[in-house]
C-alpha cells in the first residue's frame, strides 16, 4: 500500500496504475468480506464508509479513462484500505473503531453523465 500511495503521477505508467487498481481491489474486497458480517452493530459512520467502499468496488476505472481518473481511484483505494487494516485492527483487539468521518464520494473514473 505504501508503494502506491508513492507513486507519483507523471512517473507511473498507466499499466503500473491499472495493476494496482487490481490488487488493491482485490485486497479491498478481502477486508470488506470480513467487516460486513458486523454491520448491524457499526454506527453510521462505519456504514455510510462501507457503502463508500462499496462504490468503489463496483465502479472500476473504464477501460478508455484518462490516466489521472485511474490515478485518483487507486489513490482512493488505498486510503480505504488503510482504513479497513485500521477498522480490522480494532475489531481484533475488541476496541470501538473511532468516529472519523468517512471519506468524500468521489466521482466515478471514466464515467459521463450520459448526456
Amino acid at each position: 500500500m505504501r508503494r502506491v500511495l508513492a507513486l507519483r503521477l507523471g512517473t507511473t505508467t498507466r499499466a503500473e496504475l491499472d495493476d494496482a487498481v487490481v490488487c488493491l481491489r482485490g485486497r479491498v474486497a478481502a477486508f470488506t468480506g470480513g467487516l460486513s458480517a458486523g454491520v448491524e452493530d457499526m454506527n453510521g459512520a462505519d456504514r455510510g464508509f462501507l457503502l463508500e467502499v462499496a462504490h468503489l468496488l463496483d465502479n472500476p476505472p473504464a477501460p478508455q479513462a484518462l490516466s489521472h481518473e485511474v490515478y485518483s481511484h487507486v489513490r482512493a483505494l488505498a486510503r480505504v484500505l488503510r482504513k479497513l487494516a485500521a477498522m480490522n485492527r480494532a475489531d481484533v483487539a475488541g476496541l470501538a473503531v473511532s468516529p472519523r468521518l468517512p471519506l468524500p464520494v468521489r466521482p466515478v473514473p471514466g464515467r459521463g453523465t450520459g448526456r
